[in-house]
């Protein structure tokens, strides 16, 4: 048997995190006075509007079109149903919202796979009718055997996808039955064409079976005899018969005595032996399954069954002696039922209590190789291998044996800049003395003996960020970066560097007493909300709308993201000046946002202004952009200003300074735009 890899294997803990504050929603989708039910209802309406069309859509054989109505906008709207659905009266318990979320997830899913499978079905249609218009016998065979199994699966997944529309239809006030209706129409229509195809291909068949003790178990298999016909009673002849019970293949012996009729070639004997069948399986399907040459149709038959559970025994369980950190470990045994070999169950493999991942086993044995992680202890450990069933044929049962891992000595390097007078940006890097970047561990950070916080290393061991000085601080202050190691088999470690913190006073305020300064920075605080509440009531003096978005919300056709001083221009180029200052200073999600403050500016919309969601504003612009702008690049913008804005999880500053680089790019070809629609600058009347 040959050694398998461990599928599933851990390679690293799972990241920790301390901090759980809960990202704010998104103030462009949720109107503070909106009320939630209704807009559960819209949501609902929107999803259930979208599933009935893409239905319509099939049945006309637009396939693209069914496909993408149950797509990125449908999926869009799902997320912002989860969202409202759990905030909403209406919305019932935790685990009712859930199942309609799931089920409206399933309809999308099944709806798409539907359409793919009657594309196919449709083109492979073609195919078979072009091989029987040109002789090709044989061709058009192979292809009608091809349609039979892409009904089968039309006719699957049409019953699921009802399914769900059942479901939508009993827990919210849509009414999915036109939809309903109109996949069963598709299915019988293809069905009907099925039915000439078989008439033409292929002659169906009838099995017949029957046991004499219904009670069955490993060591006890189910015993069975059956007769194969066609459907008129004729003899099956010079044909293997195969035979599967409940999706399984088993042991067929198509020449038993002529127990069943004077014709000793129609009759068979079959043997099962169930492993992961439920033990509350009072029936189980028998099923012919014809080869693919074979002019017969599969057929099935029921037996009724009781089953009991029996426990089997993992033995002469073997692993590698020795690992540590990364290594390979090899693991191999034997599993049977009193000597019996059991065949394809799935045994799985841990460590420490670290779940590494399934092995399968094969006539009996098993063997096979799995990395080791990080996060299983040095010393003694214990390899455990499970049977992981439960109430089922074969009952739980699990065999241990020892395993030494050895500690794997790490090194861990850091780099500190003060970035401000209470601030500092770190970069480091956590890896082996051998120089494997180590991923998801936590990093302690300290300065002048007061914990910060604690970062967590990417995929290649290296983590960065901003944290903020404790105010007992030194002048020259001291950063620690510490790994403990506690649960793993990395070896603690421990650096440090200093920093030359700037003064808080410089230049022409040195002198000031910090009073002072406090008292000029509210008065400079209360003169710039006086401008701007002159500049304010200067706009609305002069009838002027907000900039870029008109009364009604929609943008202006004659400003473009003009700001306080009247530039159109002025806004965005600050706006891209802070983003630039904030990414210098570590700030990667604070200059996401900047960017995406200054787009929207540029194409003439406030981003303040409830107007547009930012994905409502994706769209609108996205149609509409010039043909060397991408809208691919303004997508990205979006998105990542959406990972900046609304998820717990920080943008890189690398793809913060991309999203920078493509803002520039995206902001200069709208304001060639806004200089090509207004012509050639005209002399002033003075």
């Amino acid at each position: 048997m040959q050694p398998q890899t461990i599928s599933g294997a851990v390679a690293a803990v799972d990241e920790e995190t301390s901090n759980e504050t809960v990202r704010h929603q998104n103030p462009d989708e949720y109107d503070g006075e909106a009320d939630d039910d209704e807009l559960e209802s819209w949501l609902s309406d929107q999803l259930a509007s979208q599933l009935g069309d893409s239905t319509i859509a099939l049945s006309e054989g637009e396939y693209d079109q069914a496909r993408d109505l149950v797509g990125e906008e449908y999926d869009d709207r799902l997320e912002q149903y989860v969202e409202v659905a759990g905030e909403t009266d209406s919305a019932g318990t935790d685990e009712e919202s859930n199942e309609t979320v799931e089920a409206y997830e399933s309809a999308a899913e099944e709806q798409e796979q539907l359409a793919d499978r009657v594309e196919e079905y449709r083109e492979t249609k073609a195919e078979y009718e072009a091989a029987l218009e040109a002789g090709e016998e044989e061709r058009a065979h192979e292809l009608a055997r091809d349609l039979e199994e892409l009904y089968e699966e039309i006719d699957g997944s049409s019953d699921t996808l009802i399914t769900s529309y059942e479901h939508i239809t009993l827990e919210t006030d849509e009414d999915l039955s036109e939809a309903t209706e109109t996949v069963d129409e598709t299915r019988s229509e293809i069905e009907d064409e099925q039915t000439v195809v078989r008439d033409q291909q292929f002659v169906e068949t009838a099995l017949h079976v029957e046991t004499d003790d219904e009670t069955v178990s490993f060591s006890d298999p189910l015993a069975a005899r059956g007769e194969l016909r066609t459907a008129d009673g004729s003899t099956i002849e010079s044909e293997e018969i195969q035979l599967r019970v409940e999706g399984e293949p088993v042991t067929v012996d198509s020449e038993p005595d002529n127990w069943w009729s004077d014709d000793a070639n129609s009759g068979f004997e079959l043997e099962y032996r169930p492993t992961a069948l439920d033990l509350a399986t009072e029936t189980v399907t028998v099923e012919y399954v014809p080869e693919s040459d074979s002019d017969h149709l599969s057929s099935e038959a029921e037996l009724d069954v009781a089953i009991e559970q029996e426990e089997p025994t993992i033995s002469d369980v073997r692993t590698t002696g020795e690992v540590a950190y990364g290594d390979s470990l090899w693991v191999g045994g034997e599993i049977a039922v009193d000597g019996i070999p059991v065949d394809d169950v799935p045994l799985e493999v841990s460590v420490d209590g670290e779940v590494l991942g399934t092995l399968n086993a094969t006539d009996g044995t098993f063997q096979g190789t799995g990395e080791v992680p990080a996060s299983v202890s040095d010393g003694t450990q214990t390899v455990r291998i499970s049977l992981p069933f439960e109430d089922q044929a074969l009952a739980t049962t699990t065999a241990e044996s020892s395993l030494t891992v050895t500690e794997t000595e790490t090194d861990l390097a850091l780099e500190a800049t003060a970035v401000g007078e209470d601030e500092l940006a770190l970069e480091g890097q956590f890896e082996t003395t051998g120089g494997d970047g180590l991923e998801g561990e936590p990093i302690q950070i300290q300065v002048d003996g007061t914990t910060t916080e604690t970062v967590t290393t990417d995929a290649d061991g290296e983590f960065a960020g901003t944290i903020t000085t404790p105010s007992t601080a030194d002048e020259n202050a001291t950063v620690i970066a510490t790994y403990e190691g506690a649960g793993t088999s990395l070896a603690g470690a421990t650096t440090e560097t200093t920093v030359a913190m700037p003064s808080s006073g410089s230049g022409f305020l040195d002198g000031i007493p910090s009073t002072a300064l406090t008292v000029l920075g509210a008065l400079l605080a209360v003169v710039a909300i006086i401008a701007i509440g002159w500049w304010r009531r200067r706009r609305s003096e002069t009838h002027q709308p907000e900039p870029g978005i008109t009364g009604d919300g929609s943008p202006t056709d004659d400003r473009q993201g003009a700001g306080p001083t009247g530039n159109p221009h002025a806004l965005v180029d600050a706006l891209v000046a802070q983003a630039s200052e904030q990414l210098a200073a570590g700030r990667a999600d604070s200059a996401v946002r900047s960017c995406y403050a200054a787009v929207r500016y540029a194409h003439g919309t406030d981003p303040d202004d409830g107007g547009l969601t930012h994905w409502e504003f994706y769209r609108r612009h996205s149609e509409s952009a010039r043909p060397e702008t991408e809208p691919d690049e303004l997508r990205e913008l979006i998105e990542t200003y959406e990972q900046a804005a609304f998820t717990p999880t920080s943008v890189s500053e690398s793809v913060a300074r991309h999203v920078l680089e493509r803002t520039q790019q995206l902001c200069e070809a709208t304001k060639g735009d806004a200089i090509a629609s207004s012509g050639s600058p005209q002399p002033s009347d003075d």
